[in-house]
C-alpha cells in the first residue's frame, strides 16, 4: 500500500499556525500583565518612598513632607524599592536602567501653596474644635475690609493732620515776628515822638533783631507749605474706598487740605511781600542810630555845659519810611489746649507696650537670628487673594498650634520650650525679639481698634461738635484749617479711646468690634487731661478678646509673608528635637521618570525599551 503525507503536513502546517497564534495570543497577555505589574510596582515604589515623611514634622504640626537631603538621595530610595519588584522571578523579566528626578515641588514653593494644602487637609478633621470661633468670627472678612478702609482714614487724618500743625508752626513764628515788630516799632516811634534816646535805641536793636530773623521764619514757612503741597501729591492716589461713609470723609479731608495748601500759598505770596518790603528796615534804623551817635559826639567835643540835641526830625523821618503790616491772619488761640494737642500728638512716638500691658506683665527677652530662615528666601510679591474662610481656617490652625501673648497652645506633641514666645505676634511682626513682635502687634492692634473708634467719632455728632470746638480754639480762623485739625482731633481722639482698648485686651478681657454710647469709655477733657494713661481695663462681657483680634490680623496680613514666617516658626520648633531639619529640604510632591529593559518571552527578539512615570501628593 502507497503512504502518502498530505495529511501530515497538513496536521502540521495547522499546528505550527494554531501554535504561533496561541504563543502570540499568550505573549500579548504577558506583554499587558508586565505593563499592569510595571505600573503597580512603581506606584508602590512611589508610596513607600512617600510613607517616609518626617516623623517629627507629623507629630508636631500634622503635617505631611518628606525631607531628604539631596535630588539623588530620592532617585536612589525610589531605585531600590523599584528594583525589589523587578528582581523577582516570574513571567515579566524586566530591569531597571535609568531614574531621573523629575520635579520636586517644596513646601516653600508657589507662595507654600503646599503648606496651606496640607493645613486645610488637616483643618477639616478639627472642625468641631475650632466650629465655635468659626461661629463668632463668620462675619470678620467684612468687618476687616471695612476696618482697612478707617485704618487708611486714620493714618491719612494723622498725616494730614501733623503736615497742617506744622505749616501752622511755622505760620505762628512768622506771626509772632510780626507781632515782635509791630509791638517794637510803636514802642519805638512813641520813645522817638517823646525824644526819649535811650529807650528808642533798645527797642530799634530790638526791632532789627526781629527783621533780620524774620526771612528765616518765612523761609521755613515756604520749606512748610511745599511739603504740604507734595503730601496733596501722594493724597490724590489715595481717594478709592469701598466703605461710603469712609470715602466721604476722605473726600471731605482731601478738599479742606486742597483748600488749605492754596491759602497757605497766598500768605506766603504775601510774607514774601512784606519780606521785600522790610528788606531796607534795618539799613534806615541802622542811618537813625547814627544820628543819635553823631549828636553825642558832637556833644563830647563841645564844653560840658552845652548840650547838642540829636536831629529826632531825622529820626522820625527814617522810621516813618518803615512800613509793617498788620498780621495778615489775626486769631486767638488757646495754647494750652494747642499744647495738649501736641503732648497727646508726641504720645504717638512713644513706647506703646508701656502705656497697654498689664503692670508688673514680664515680657519675654527671648531672640532668634534671622540668617537662613524661609522667610529670607521670599520674594516681595504679595500673596495671590484666597477664598476669605480658607484664609481663616488656615489662622485657625494657627491658633491651635502656635502661642500668643495671653494663650499658649495646648495641643499634644509640640515642645515646651521654644525659641520664640510669642509666636503669632512674630507672624505679624517678623522681628527678631518677642519685645518686639509684641510691639508691632500693639501697634496694629490700635490702628484697627483706632480707625473702629473714629467711625463711632464720625456718627457721633455730639462728639463731633467737641472736636470742632477745640479745633476752632486752636487753629487762627481758616475754616479748612479748622475742618483739618477737627479730624485730627478725632483721630487722637480714637487713638486715646484704643490705648483703653489694648489695655483690655491685654489684660484678657472683650472689646466690642462696634463701639455705642453705652460702651465709649473717654471724654474729650479726659484725653486733654492725660487721663486715659492711668485707666484700668473695661469689665465687658460682649465683644471680642485678644484672640479674635488676632484672627482680624492674621486675616489682613499678605498670605505669602504669613506663610513663610509660619515656616520660621515650624523650622525653628522641629529644630528642638532634630536640629538638621530644614525646610528648604521639605518635598511635597515629586515626579520620577524610570527607563525600563523588558525581554518577551516568546519571541526571539532583543530587549526593548519602556519608559514610565509617576508623580505624587501627600
Amino acid at each position: 500500500m502507497e503512504k502518502r503525507g498530505e495529511i501530515t503536513v497538513f496536521l502540521s502546517l495547522i499546528l505550527v499556525c494554531t501554535l504561533s497564534l496561541l504563543l502570540g495570543i499568550l505573549e500579548s497577555a504577558r506583554t499587558a500583565g508586565a505593563r499592569l505589574y510595571l505600573r503597580m510596582a512603581a506606584d508602590s515604589a512611589m508610596d513607600s518612598l512617600m510613607s517616609q515623611y518626617n516623623r517629627n514634622l507629623w507629630e508636631m504640626y500634622r503635617l505631611l513632607f518628606l525631607e531628604y537631603e539631596t535630588p539623588g538621595v530620592i532617585e536612589s530610595s525610589y531605585s531600590d524599592y523599584l528594583d525589589y519588584y523587578l528582581d523577582q522571578k516570574n513571567f515579566y523579566p524586566m530591569k531597571r536602567e535609568e531614574t531621573e528626578l523629575v520635579e520636586v515641588i517644596s513646601m516653600e514653593e508657589n507662595g507654600a501653596r503646599a503648606l496651606e494644602t496640607e493645613i486645610l487637609e488637616y483643618v477639616k478633621y478639627r472642625l468641631p474644635d475650632v466650629a465655635k470661633d468659626l461661629s463668632g468670627i463668620a462675619q470678620i472678612p467684612g468687618e476687616t475690609a471695612r476696618a482697612g478702609d478707617f485704618r487708611e482714614l486714620l493714618k491719612t487724618c494723622r498725616q494730614v493732620g501733623k503736615e497742617t500743625r506744622k505749616l501752622e508752626k511755622a505760620e505762628k513764628k512768622v506771626q509772632d515776628s510780626i507781632k515782635k515788630m509791630r509791638e517794637a516799632y510803636d514802642r519805638m516811634y512813641e520813645a522817638a515822638s517823646e525824644e526819649r534816646e535811650g529807650r528808642f535805641r533798645s527797642e530799634a536793636g530790638k526791632l532789627i533783631r526781629e527783621m533780620r530773623a524774620f526771612p528765616g521764619y518765612v523761609k521755613g514757612y515756604e520749606r512748610e507749605t511745599e511739603a504740604a503741597r507734595k503730601h496733596l501729591e501722594k493724597l490724590k492716589l489715595q481717594q478709592g474706598m469701598e466703605d461710603a461713609e469712609a470715602a466721604a470723609a476722605m473726600s471731605r479731608e482731601f478738599a479742606a487740605y486742597t483748600e488749605a495748601e492754596a491759602e497757605a500759598g497766598g500768605r506766603l505770596e504775601k510774607y514774601r511781600e512784606m519780606e521785600e518790603e522790610l528788606e531796607d528796615g534795618p539799613s534806615l534804623l541802622e542811618r537813625a542810630l547814627e544820628i543819635l551817635a553823631e549828636a553825642d559826639e558832637v556833644e563830647e567835643e563841645e564844653d560840658e555845659g552845652e548840650e547838642t540835641e540829636p536831629d529826632w526830625d531825622a529820626v522820625l523821618e527814617c522810621v516813618e519810611e518803615i512800613r509793617i503790616r498788620e498780621d495778615l491772619r489775626p486769631g486767638e488761640r488757646d495754647e494750652a489746649k494747642a499744647a495738649a494737642i501736641d503732648r497727646l500728638e508726641e504720645l504717638l512716638d512713644r513706647d506703646l507696650l508701656s502705656m497697654v500691658l498689664p503692670e508688673n506683665a514680664e515680657v519675654s527677652d527671648k531672640k532668634v537670628s534671622l540668617g537662613g530662615i524661609p522667610s529670607s528666601r521670599r520674594d516681595g510679591e504679595a500673596g495671590e487673594t484666597k477664598n476669605p474662610m480658607e484664609v481663616l481656617l488656615v489662622n485657625e490652625y494657627i491658633m491651635l498650634y502656635f502661642d500668643s501673648f495671653v494663650e499658649k497652645s495646648r495641643e499634644a506633641g509640640l515642645p515646651e520650650v521654644h525659641p520664640l514666645s510669642y509666636e503669632q505676634e512674630y507672624l505679624l511682626g517678623g522681628k527678631n525679639s518677642d519685645r518686639e513682635n509684641l510691639k508691632v502687634t500693639a501697634e496694629q492692634l490700635l490702628a484697627v481698634r483706632g480707625a473702629l473708634n473714629l467711625l463711632y467719632l464720625l456718627s457721633s455728632s455730639e462728639k463731633r461738635a467737641g472736636a470742632d470746638a477745640l479745633a476752632a480754639a486752636v487753629s487762627a480762623g481758616s475754616a479748612p484749617v479748622q475742618l483739618i485739625l477737627s479730624f485730627f482731633i478725632l483721630s487722637l481722639w480714637a487713638f486715646g479711646e484704643s490705648v483703653l482698648d489694648l489695655r483690655t485686651l491685654f489684660y484678657g478681657g472683650k472689646v466690642p468690634v462696634w463701639k455705642n454710647d453705652g460702651t465709649w469709655r473717654l471724654g474729650l477733657e479726659e484725653l486733654l487731661a492725660f487721663e486715659f494713661l492711668s485707666a484700668g481695663p473695661a469689665e465687658e462681657t460682649q465683644g471680642y478678646d485678644y484672640g479674635d483680634y488676632m484672627r482680624i490680623l492674621l486675616l489682613m496680613q499678605d498670605r505669602k509673608i504669613k506663610n513663610f514666617r509660619l515656616m520660621d516658626l515650624i523650622e525653628w520648633n522641629v529644630r528642638t528635637g532634630q536640629k538638621d531639619f530644614c525646610i528648604r529640604d521639605c518635598a511635597w510632591e515629586l515626579e520620577i521618570r524610570t527607563k525600563i529593559l523588558q525581554k518577551h518571552r516568546f519571541f526571539q527578539k532583543d530587549e526593548y525599551e519602556t519608559g514610565l512615570s509617576v508623580r505624587r501628593t501627600y
